[in-house]
């Protein structure tokens, strides 16, 4: 059972995270309309736009992905999920995180690798 102060640090991580993923996806979308119209009514561009807009999106489908698993609000077809006794369920949604728990060890390794030559 959680105690009181588990409850409240988890709802002002939630807040957090919720915070942080509106801001984000707040500033992709000025920034993508500020280029737009810098593009077409100004006949400029903004050079660090798309590049700024692409980085912020790659934050928001990470930050976006690890608030979903953990609010249960990724889609999934649930036919089988249905289908099985609830101790199935669970080991199914276990080898569900694991899954994305390995890919996301992958994707900080493939990153590492490509950045590690940068840095030095």
């Amino acid at each position: 059972m959680k105690t009181q102060a588990q409850g409240g640090l988890a709802r002002a991580i939630d807040a957090i995270e919720e915070s942080f993923i509106a801001i984000i996806l707040g500033l992709m979308t000025v920034i993508t309309f500020a280029n737009v119209i810098a593009r077409y009514i100004f006949n400029s561009n903004i050079l660090w736009a798309l590049e700024t807009t692409v980085f912020l999106f790659a934050w928001l489908v990470l930050i976006g992905a690890s608030y979903c698993i953990k609010a249960k609000a990724h889609l999934g077809v649930d036919a089988v999920i249905n289908m099985v006794s609830a101790p199935a369920r669970r080991a199914l949604a276990i080898i569900s995180v694991l899954c994305c728990l390995v890919f996301s060890v992958l994707l900080l390794i493939g990153a590492w690798e490509y950045w590690w030559p940068f840095a030095t």
